[in-house]
């Protein structure tokens, strides 16, 4: 996601490896024998920037989110790493849940070649104590995400030297907040950084890396069947190639925005989307960090909504028989 509430750009397509039937083509014709039952039991969650509303999300959700997804302003390095927006919001006083705050690895008018020499270490070691002072020592921090696309400033030029400033952005982050979890993240569909090395080159190591993501979108192209899902899943840059790697490596994994698209390219209001999502989720529950799905309203943007308005009203029907408060169970009436 951009500043405020563009998306960063992430396209689509994880979900095969929770199995599930197939569908026929169409957004909203799923086989009803594959629907899961509802019920989440891992740390879940959606995206907090204003103008979203989470609490009004919680509210049409019936339940708490485990996770608030953020983005700072990056114009600037003070706003990158000084300043207290948004996190001040998210004080655990404020909200019990985690924190995950994307952040690039520098303004626009830096570069990597500067990071990987350290002239940026001191901004870094600033941006921890900024954590630590808001309470959130231990946020998830999505450093240069969705960096396998051309929307951001911060795609690798020189793979090893990206990699390099990676690794001294989280040396300085940690030299203050050791607490943080790195959440190395990826977008679908992507196989291949602007470069044209391949996303998985750009790995700065276990050693730097703590959480390894996917933001995945229904687009480019949008996944109406399970064979198509499934394909796109398993791609280099897939969700369960990702969800792969990181329990090889002892990592955990997540997916930090994902949606259904009504924008160009998108599957448009897809609850088969949706469904096999929690299916992927269920599947890799174990070793799930967390999951975030990313809310948009705004024409600019993917039009992902499902309050707010509801502009994908299949895709909030299912999102919310699947992901939001159970129903209460009618006591069992005595023998």
């Amino acid at each position: 996601m951009g500043l405020v509430t563009l998306r960063g750009g992430g396209d689509g397509g994880a979900g095969g490896a929770g199995g599930g039937g197939g569908a026929e083509r169409g957004a909203g014709r799923t086989n009803p024998t594959a629907a899961a039952a509802g019920g989440v039991t891992w740390p879940s969650g959606a995206n907090a920037n204003p103008p979203h509303d989470l609490a009004g999300w919680e509210r049409w959700l019936g339940r708490r989110t485990d996770v608030a997804v953020v983005f700072t302003v990056r114009d600037s390095w003070r706003k990158i790493v000084a300043d207290d927006w948004p996190l001040s919001g998210l004080r655990p006083d404020a909200y019990p849940g985690k924190v995950s705050i994307a952040q690039p690895l520098f303004p626009q008018d830096g570069n990597e070649a500067a990071c990987a020499r350290g002239d940026y270490d001191a901004n870094w070691a600033t941006f921890g104590r900024t954590l630590v002072r808001n309470g959130r020592g231990d946020a998830y921090v999505r450093l240069g995400w969705e960096f396998n696309g051309d929307w951001f400033w911060w795609y690798p030029r020189d793979t090893a030297t990206w990699r390099t400033c990676y690794q001294r952005v989280v040396t300085a982050i940690r030299s203050t907040s050791p607490g943080v979890r790195i959440d190395w993240n990826v977008s679908a569909h992507r196989d291949a950084m602007p470069n044209g090395d391949n996303i998985w080159a750009a790995y700065p190591g276990d050693a730097f890396v703590d959480v390894v993501s996917i933001d995945a979108y229904d687009s480019y192209p949008p996944s109406f069947t399970r064979a198509s899902f499934d394909a796109q899943c398993n791609l280099d840059s897939g969700a369960c190639t990702v969800a792969r790697f990181a329990r090889e490596h002892g990592k955990r994994f997540a997916v930090p925005e994902w949606g259904v698209v009504r924008s160009a390219g998108g599957g448009a209001d897809n609850p088969f989307y949706v469904q096999k999502m929690y299916e992927l989720f269920q599947a890799n529950r174990a070793n799930l960090a967390y999951e975030a799905y990313f809310t948009a309203t705004d024409a600019g943007n993917v039009q992902s909504s499902l309050i707010d308005p509801p502009s994908n009203p299949r895709a909030a029907q299912r999102y919310r028989a699947l992901f939001g408060a159970p129903p209460p169970r009618t006591p069992t009436p005595p023998r």
